[in-house]
């Protein structure tokens, strides 16, 4: 019982963390990710995301979520997804293609 109850005070932990991200990031100016990301639309790029290196395409972008064309994910099908922003850890341009 004492470990769900450190589970549940741990997510909401993260949730007033992003919050509080998300607070400071509009008093600052805006995120400023995701201005350099909308210049990525169109484009094939390598993002990190959390522990995964993926190669897709930039759909669009907001100040809080990225669309992504995931190619050959799932049994070489195409997927879209759409992603927090935050998560993002590196983006390379993926000049050979995908």
């Amino acid at each position: 019982m004492g470990m769900l109850k450190d589970l549940d005070q741990d997510q909401k932990m993260l949730r007033l963390e992003k919050r509080i991200r998300k607070l400071e990031s509009q008093v600052n100016g805006g995120n400023k990710m995701s201005k350099i990301l909308e210049t990525l639309v169109g484009q094939d790029v390598i993002m990190n995301i959390g522990y995964e290196e993926i190669r897709c395409r930039v759909l669009d972008v907001d100040d809080d979520w990225i669309k992504l064309l995931i190619y050959g994910k799932k049994r070489d099908k195409d997927m879209t997804v759409i992603r927090p922003v935050d998560e993002i850890s590196k983006v390379t341009l993926d000049k050979e293609g995908v």
